[in-house]
């Protein structure tokens, strides 16, 4: 009985094994091309719930797919109703598995384990990936026949079959109602089991072995798959402890979404199907299934539920939104942006994505700050006095982002990396520290304007003609490096070198005019030293620029 006990047991391992392996290899494939999948879902909610389901169904987890979702929200990007919509979706995708471990395709085992394990041997790292997917599908069908014949021997064992038969959920009388109390102990189970496990799709699977086997009825497995949907929401709880109260309430919408379907199901259980003594649920699903065996019969309940709760709640999604507000509402009625979710690092091309996405906010704040330190140039202007401390302030915040970013590049090269994400790296940083070093000569610029603000002293017509041409320039190249981060063409990394050998060209032109004028003594040495040291500033920040600019480029054929 214990040699019985543990070929079960390593069916079970194999098979979940197997699944995560399927799962991990389909999304390193897809990661890719996910950002293109992803972005469908701007528009409304039929489109969102389709892409929750292609994104689901092409990564073969559900839960993957919510974690994405709450770090999208976590980022801005996602509205509430939005991610409800691709919740929805995942729940219809994540019935794509039951449906493939249905399928008795026993001849595929082996086969597919051979291919492979050849294949993660092939330097490509994508091959490797595709390797490790299909290794994955032949381990998941091993897992499966291990467990299936193993699990045929115990029920055939009188304890074991007593044991099932405590729970067993079919109506004790034709025509008469399924054992309530049973059903929920049943319920219990499911939900159970599925927040051990941490995935519907391998509690399903196991129920699928179960009914092979003979332990259960489709009354009783249709039951535990209920339990094991609402059990599936925990990862996406899980997921929320860390972000904003939007994604709090995604979250709760998932666990909603779940238990409102499952007490409709329930109540779908008194309803006889018309002319016959079966539960209207059940004659749904033996329809569909034709002549199907009790696999079959599972998978497709497993189907049905997932399908008719989303066609029955999607007029309601603005409602269930609503509710998930009144019950989590937002803090001083703000939205908190995360824009570095840790939930999206197992997906590196949204991980990098949203990293540049930071990148950008982190220069246009540097620029902001040189922007505000140049146009304090008048010793009368009000905002002189008020403004230093700010700004300074805000450069302490460039230094955190600064830092923000680098962790959580540095967390990134961690996971599975293909060459072009691992190179794109240590460009993304050194843009970071340049535009850390943006934001640094804040304070030189505000301590030289200063200073000479200090000494009563002006900037003649021709020097402040020629800082202003300087600073029109300077604010193009800021422009351009935000800009060519995420969208670009050849014609604006043109412009962007174009700009950068103007201002170093100017600088240079400027600094010999007003050493011409001093030596003329057309200004005085105050606001001319002021001036060239000014330039000199100017032309560092201009450098900073264009080096991102410059690896702007590269970072475009890379990611």
């Amino acid at each position: 009985m214990l040699m019985l006990m543990l070929n079960v047991l390593g069916g079970l391992a194999i098979f979940v094994f197997g699944m995560k392996m399927m799962s991990d290899g389909l999304h390193k494939s897809a990661g890719e091309k996910m950002k293109n999948i992803l972005g469908l879902f701007t528009s409304n909610r039929y489109t969102a719930i389709a892409t929750g389901a292609v994104v689901t169904a092409v990564v073969q987890s559900s839960s993957v797919t919510t974690t994405m979702v709450i770090g999208f929200i976590n980022a801005g990007l996602l509205s509430l109703v939005q991610s409800i919509g691709i919740i929805f979706g995942a729940n219809i995708g994540t019935t794509i598995t039951a449906q493939l471990v249905a399928f008795n395709i026993s001849w595929v085992v082996m086969p597919s384990i051979i291919i492979g394990v050849c294949m993660l041997f092939v330097r490509n790292l994508k091959v490797q990936h595709w390797g490790e997917a299909i290794v994955g599908f032949g381990l998941l069908f091993l897992g499966m026949i291990k467990m299936g014949s193993e699990l045929r021997v115990l029920a055939e064992n009188p304890i074991f079959r007593n044991a099932f038969a405590s729970f067993d959920c079919a109506p004790i009388v034709a025509g008469a109602g399924m054992p309530m109390m049973k059903v929920l102990g049943a319920l219990f189970i499911g939900v159970f089991t599925t927040m051990i496990i941490q995935s519907s799709s391998a509690c399903t699977g196991i129920i699928i072995a179960m009914g092979g086997s003979g332990l259960i009825n489709i009354y009783t497995a249709v039951v535990l798959v209920l339990g094991s949907n609402i059990g599936t929401t925990v990862t996406a709880q899980l997921a929320a402890i860390t972000a904003n109260r939007v994604g709090k309430q995604a979250a709760l919408a998932h666990t909603l979404f779940n238990v409102i379907g499952v007490v409709l199901t329930i109540l779908s259980f008194a309803v006889p199907w018309p002319g016959e003594e079966v539960p209207f649920f059940f004659a749904v699903v033996s329809k569909i299934s034709a002549s199907g065996s009790l696999p079959r019969q599972i998978a497709n309940a497993h189907t049905v539920f997932n399908v008719c709760t989303t066609l029955i709640l999607i007029p309601a999604i603005p409602f269930l939104a609503r509710i998930c507000e009144k019950v989590i509402p937002l803090k001083s009625g703000k939205k908190k942006i995360q824009e570095l979710p840790i939930s999206l690092l197992g997906t590196p091309v949204l991980a990098l994505q949203q990293t540049t996405l930071a990148l950008q906010h982190m220069v246009s704040r540097a620029w902001k700050m040189i922007d505000s330190a140049l146009r304090v140039s008048d010793r009368n202007d009000k905002k002189a006095k008020k403004l230093a401390p700010y700004l300074l302030e805000r450069e302490k915040k460039i230094d955190e982002m600064q830092h923000n970013i680098t962790d959580y590049l540095e967390r990134l090269m961690e996971h599975s990396l293909t060459p072009d994400q691992a190179q794109s790296i240590p460009l993304l940083i050194h843009c970071t520290n340049d535009a850390e070093r943006v934001g640094d000569h804040t304070e030189s610029v505000l301590n030289l304007i200063n200073a000479f603000n200090g000494t009563k002293k002006a900037l003649g017509t021709e020097t402040q003609m020629e800082l202003n041409k300087l600073y029109k320039l300077l604010s193009q190249q800021a422009r351009l490096a935000k800009k060519l981060l995420r969208k670009s063409t050849v014609e604006q990394f043109a412009e962007a070198k174009k700009l950068k050998k103007q201002v170093v060209i100017l600088c240079d032109l400027f600094e010999g005019n007003q050493l011409a004028r001093l030596d003329h003594e057309k200004v005085a040495p105050t606001a001319g030293l002021f001036y060239i040291e000014l330039i000199a500033e100017i032309k560092k920040i201009s450098r900073h620029f264009g080096n991102i600019t410059d690896r702007a480029q590269v970072l475009n054929k890379l990611v």
